[in-house]
């Protein structure tokens, strides 16, 4: 799909309505075996400057989309020549961020954009639904993804940006519950779900 013919929102609820697990890569040795399963998409949750880049090239080889953790990734500086970075020099296809000025600067350079919620109470949702309409990402992440079921009702009366369930996704009950209650995908480092996903397709 076209960077620059379709929107973001547009790509990222085209890659998980069939295959809604996006898998996370934490551990490097997990790669290869990411790289086999049917996932369109791939979460660097973990990661250096250093590797950055191979881990990328070989994602696209794949034919995956690679979603950075924007701020997790170490000796990244953590503003806009940093995404910059991303974009121009790793070549990144998505962005994940906790922050609102990441998003927008994002944006600005094509990037797919996951603003990550973490709801822990009702003022951590105000803030967190007040952040995304503020920031407009392609994609809500909360966690952790089994209050989805709880929020997801409240969320939808404030805006209509797709919403993915992260965080203690761990067995088919969770990924069952998310969709259920609306999400359009997981993020998970369960190779369980991983599995379960290409035996399914």
């Amino acid at each position: 799909m076209s960077k620059t013919n379709t929107s973001g929102i547009d790509r990222i609820t085209y890659c998980l309505k069939r295959k809604p697990v996006i898998t996370s890569l934490v551990q490097e040795n997990d790669l290869s075996e990411i790289l086999q399963t049917t996932s369109n998409i791939v979460c660097v949750l973990k990661s250096d400057v250093f590797i950055l880049s191979e881990y990328v090239n070989q994602i696209k080889e794949a034919g995956k989309l690679s979603f950075i953790h924007f701020d997790l990734v170490e000796g990244l500086g953590k503003d806009k020549v940093g995404v910059a970075y991303l974009a121009k020099t790793i070549g990144a296809d998505g962005i994940i961020t906790t922050k609102s000025s990441i998003i927008t600067e994002a944006h600005k350079l094509g990037l797919i954009t996951v603003q990550r919620l973490f709801i822990f109470d009702s003022v951590s949702l105000d803030n967190g639904i007040k952040l995304a309409k503020a920031s407009k990402p392609d994609a809500i992440e909360v966690l952790p993804g089994m209050v989805c079921s709880k929020i997801m009702d409240r969320i939808r009366k404030e805006t209509d940006i797709p919403v993915i369930a992260g965080g203690l996704m761990l067995d088919m009950d969770d990924l069952q519950n998310a969709i259920k209650s609306g999400a359009i995908g997981i993020s998970t480092s369960s190779k369980e779900l991983w599995r379960w996903q290409d035996h399914n397709q």
